[in-house]
């Protein structure tokens, strides 16, 4: 019989297993469902349908299949892939960097122009228009090349004709070297067109500048980041592409136009040709540019000839006419020197007087007069601002920033004018300081804005500089700038600032010192009056001691000696009565201590002594009769120590040698006083040899022993310090400093109030 257990686990087990394939199962149709689904989506098979996609649905890489004649086989492996509905660019490169591309890359290499492959893959972004990322390639066999259809301007120049074979007729006005191709620029009037071709279809591109041709090839484009048409091109790897319809002019065929009527009406136009001018040199930056000027009339010709060129040089220049600074110019020129001569004079004229003539015309509808001052050298006055650096620019890394002072008619402000210096450094112009007038000689140059009806405004005028001589300085600054100014106004500032600080924090402390200087004056004044008090009142006490009490113990001494001379007669042949003597001798031992108080209550009184004479006086009082060796060695200028200073000094010494006698039984014991510089203060030191203690174990005033505790308390009031040192069997030292002031003999001398004595 099989367990409740055992039966549980079996349905657990084919429960599991069902829900396992059920899950399983649902899995696999969701996926099959998936493939099926997207296998049943079909290919683009047109290039147009892939073209037709928006940009965005063109990034989700829909599957495309399309066959089509290759047209173009670009840089690297890329090519351009041409049907009946339109033209496409293959991207191969792309693909195979994202391992996308699964073919035999070595069918790559078998695709040329003219070569019909079948193409499978997906649709790409692009940059501006949709390409192809291809996964496989056919090579179906080889065709012809699709017809190349006239370009039809609207749609061309908007780049609408992008990967088809399209048909131009143009002028070269330009080629560019680029290594594994040429670039030339078309010029189809209108219409610039730019055109890239391998060198097996012209070896010398040279010989096509100004030559009329047919071009043949694939349209494709300039575009921005932002995948936006700039530019058209047409390529071409076929030499049959390029047909030249009418060559180049030879130099004597070019029409020959004066400077002032590049672009003016005529009812017959030159076209995108090349023209020729003669004119002299007022200017010129090799490799780059050059001013030419005939009469009242100036141009600009860009070239790139090395030729090394002088002011005052007369020269042929041939060039297309450009306007792309709103002002005629040749762009592209060949220069050649036909002569020499003198370069004009500089007129003096202000940009704002040019501005004005200009202005001028644009109001009556005619022509500036005499001239619009464009390419003419002018010289004037202004003020300098600033020198600007910019080494990224090659042509101008230095340029001075200048301002026009104006009159009360032409504005409240001045014109800032930027004065170029081409291929100069800084250095150059180092000396050259802000706020300077100077006086500027330049090519002017007019900048055009605005429209204004039929003309166009200019609205600035700037200059190209010759040379560093070019600039003049006239005045040179005040040495008062702005911003010297505005560091002084600082400097001041915080120097007020900090003396107001330095006042406060003055105040501060002269108050703080103050009520410190009255403390101490206070409590050195009440030091005085304790003194001079305690003084009165030990004598006093000394006085009436020796006037009563040791007075009447010495009238009982008379008394005992009568005794003792009545007890002798009285048995004179008997021992002296034992009680008798004893009582002598304690009376005299009374008498001798009582005598030694009144002489120590006495002896705080200097009585015209000096310290060091009043420390000698006593230590030759304790030290009479004793084993106990005292020195004294004292400064002989303490004799100027005022008198409540000297007192309580030579207090704390009587107590300190009275304790070292008493406690210490010395041998020798010490007393230096002298005076000390830095602050002026007498130091007092009593060192002795004798037993000593542990400092902190001594018998305190709580047992009855004030002399620690008063010798400290005195010093204190005294605004002083007070140290002990001792150990056992090393002796004890007591060292006091005391500070000494100006004004301690006024406390030393003022009459003592008899309202402040202490009760």
């Amino acid at each position: 019989m099989i367990d409740p257990k055992s039966r549980f686990r079996v349905f657990r087990n084919r429960f599991t297993r069902a829900v396992t394939w059920g899950v399983g199962w649902v899995v696999v149709c969701l996926l099959t469902g998936t493939i099926l689904a997207e296998e049943s989506a079909p290919p683009l098979t047109h290039i147009a349908d892939v073209l037709a996609l928006p940009r965005e649905q063109a990034a989700l890489a829909v599957t495309v299949q399309v066959s089509g004649v290759v047209t173009w086989q670009g840089h690297g492996l890329n090519f351009t892939l041409q049907d009946e509905s339109g033209g496409i660019y293959v991207s191969v490169n792309e693909a195979i960097t994202t391992h996308l591309y699964h073919s035999d890359q070595a069918l790559l290499r078998s695709i040329h122009e003219g070569s019909e492959v079948e193409v499978t893959g997906c649709s790409n972004q692009g940059g501006h228009a949709p390409n192809l990322l291809p996964v496989t390639l056919r090579v179906l066999g080889h065709r012809p090349l699709p017809q190349a259809v006239p370009i039809e301007r609207v749609s061309f120049f908007k780049g609408a004709d992008s990967c088809r074979r399209v048909e131009v007729r143009a002028v070269v006005q330009s080629y560019q070297n680029l290594g594994d191709h040429y670039t030339l620029l078309l010029n189809a009037n209108p219409g610039v067109i730019f055109s890239d071709i391998s060198p097996s279809v012209c070896a010398d591109p040279a010989k096509l500048v100004d030559a009329e041709i047919r071009m043949r090839g694939v349209a494709t484009a300039y575009y921005n980041t932002r995948g936006e048409f700039s530019t058209p091109r047409i390529n071409t790897n076929i030499p049959e592409d390029l047909v030249v319809e009418k060559p180049a002019p030879a130099i004597d065929a070019v029409p020959q136009v004066s400077l002032g009527h590049l672009q003016s009406f005529t009812p017959h136009p030159l076209g995108p040709h090349r023209v020729r001018v003669e004119g002299t040199v007022i200017f010129s930056l090799p490799e780059q540019f050059l001013y030419l000027q005939d009469g009242v009339h100036s141009v600009r010709v860009e070239t790139n000839a090395q030729t090394q060129l002088q002011l005052g040089d007369r020269i042929e220049a041939i060039g297309f006419v450009d306007m792309t600074r709103d002002i005629g110019m040749l762009r592209d020129a060949s220069v050649r020197r036909i002569g020499s001569g003198s370069p004009p004079e500089a007129i003096d004229i202000s940009p704002e007087e040019i501005i004005a003539i200009n202005q001028l015309a644009v109001k009556t509808g005619h022509m500036a007069a005499p001239h619009d001052f464009d390419g003419h050298f002018i010289r004037f006055r202004a003020r300098l601002l600033a020198v600007q650096t910019d080494p990224a620019n090659r042509l101008a890394p230095c340029s001075l920033l200048l301002e026009r002072p104006v009159t009360r008619a032409e504005g409240a402000s001045g014109q800032v004018i930027q004065a170029v210096l081409p291929g100069r450094t800084t250095s150059e112009l180092a000396g050259l300081q802000s706020g300077s007038e100077v006086e500027v000689t330049g090519l002017a140059q007019l900048t055009y804005g605005e429209d204004v009806r039929y003309q166009r405004m200019p609205t600035e005028v700037d200059l190209i500089l010759r040379r560093v001589q070019d600039v003049v300085v006239i005045h040179a600054p005040s040495w008062w700038t702005v911003q010297r100014l505005v560091v002084l106004l600082g400097v001041v500032a915080l120097v007020l600032a900090a003396a107001i600080f330095w006042s406060l924090q003055l105040k501060r402390q002269v108050r703080r010192k103050t009520r410190l200087l009255a403390k101490e004056m206070s409590a050195r004044r009440d030091a005085a009056v304790e003194f001079q008090a305690t003084l009165r009142e030990r004598n006093l006490l000394a006085a009436n001691l020796h006037d009563t009490l040791l007075q009447t113990m010495g009238g009982l001494g008379f008394q005992l000696e009568a005794c003792e001379v009545e007890a002798a007669s009285l048995s004179a042949h008997d021992h002296p009565p034992v009680h008798l003597a004893f009582a002598r001798r304690m009376l005299d031992h009374a008498v001798d201590e009582l005598r030694n108080s009144v002489w120590t209550l006495r002896s705080v009184q200097l009585d015209g002594m000096s310290l060091p004479e009043a420390l000698e006086a006593i230590s030759n009082r304790f030290g009479a009769g004793r084993a106990t060796q005292i020195e004294v060695h004292a400064d002989p200028i303490l004799a100027h120590v005022p008198n409540f200073i000297a007192g309580n000094l030579l207090l704390v010494a009587q107590e300190a040698l009275h304790n070292a006698l008493k406690h210490g039984s010395p041998r020798t014991v010490t007393i230096v006083v002298h005076t000390l510089d830095h602050p002026p203060r007498v130091s007092l030191t009593i060192c002795d040899d004798g037993l000593g203690f542990s400092p902190g174990t001594q018998l305190s005033a709580a047992d009855g022993h004030f002399g620690l505790l008063g010798m400290r308390e005195r010093i204190d009031r005294l605004a002083g310090t007070f140290r002990v040192q001792s150990a056992p069997g090393r002796g004890a030292t007591i060292s006091v400093e005391v500070p000494l002031h100006a004004y301690d003999h006024e406390l030393a001398e003022r009459p003592i109030d008899s309202t402040s004595l202490p009760i």
